[in-house]
C-alpha cells in the first residue's frame, strides 16, 4: 500500500508503482485501491491526496527515510 499511495504522491521521487504487489495486499485493499485507480481516471485534472499530506509524510518517513521528500 505505500508503494501505491507514494508513486501517487510523487512517483518521481519516491518510485513507481508495480501492479505485482496487488497480489500482496489482502482483497479489501485491493477494492480499496482500485477505487482510486478509478476515481483517477475520470478525474478531468490529476488529483493528490494533499488532505492527508501529514499522513503520507509520515508514510514517507517509515517507508523511504532516504528521500525524506514530501
Amino acid at each position: 500500500m505505500a508503494n501505491f499511495l507514494l508513486a501517487w504522491w510523487n512517483a518521481e521521487v519516491h518510485g513507481g508503482f508495480d501492479l505485482t504487489d496487488l497480489a500482496n495486499v489482502d482483497r479489501d485493499v485491493a477494492d480499496d485501491m482500485a477505487t482510486i485507480f478509478t476515481w483517477l481516471a475520470r478525474e478531468d485534472d490529476l488529483a493528490y491526496p494533499t488532505d492527508y499530506r501529514r499522513e503520507v509524510e509520515q508514510i514517507i518517513a517509515h517507508w523511504r527515510p532516504k528521500t525524506g521528500t514530501a
